[in-house]
């Protein structure tokens, strides 16, 4: 971890998907570990049915705020510790869990799907009539994505990393 932080999902966020103290403990020492890039420390949720886990940071309500708070908390700390927070890349890494959603309790699965998988959806327990996301919602995923990547600029991260692997949503684009 002194080259790089590469990104995680928290299960430590609130409820409505903020920063806690141990989530803000954690950048920071992102901040102080020398660390040159910053890969997005966090894999934060673009909207609230997207999460992962109920505890999973998201950007829906509020999300400049958060944003803020963390890109200030890692860059502060290694201002504090090295003199200078110009000298490293911090990028924000989005994403939404698709078939993996659990966002309102720890294992109980709210799947979005772009498509039925014949494997997976058999493995998980996924119905044949359970819906595929409709073209307006996935208008309305895509525009929350645009909007969480220009808040991440505002906050001043470097980039934002699109998660689309482990079968979440955007691996489903791919593979679909």
């Amino acid at each position: 971890n002194r080259l790089a932080i590469q990104p995680m999902e928290g299960w430590d966020g609130t409820a409505e998907g903020f920063p806690t103290g141990l989530v803000l403990r954690r950048w920071r020492n992102f901040g102080l570990s020398g660390a040159k890039l910053i890969w997005g420390g966090e894999a934060l949720a673009v909207q609230m049915s997207g999460r992962a886990n109920p505890n999973q940071l998201c950007l829906e309500k509020d999300g400049q705020k958060t944003l803020d708070a963390l890109f200030q908390t890692v860059s502060g700390a290694h201002r504090e510790a090295y003199g200078n927070g110009n000298d490293i890349l911090i990028g924000a890494q989005l994403t939404h869990s698709g078939r993996f959603a659990c966002p309102k309790a720890h294992g109980r699965r709210e799947p979005a799907l772009v498509y039925h998988h014949p494997l997976l959806d058999k493995k998980f327990g996924i119905a044949p009539d359970h819906p595929v996301l409709s073209d307006q919602e996935l208008e309305d995923l895509a525009r929350r994505y645009v909007e969480a990547a220009i808040q991440a600029e505002q906050a001043g991260f470097d980039f934002v990393d699109v998660k689309h692997c482990h079968g979440y949503l955007g691996h489903e684009f791919l593979s679909a």
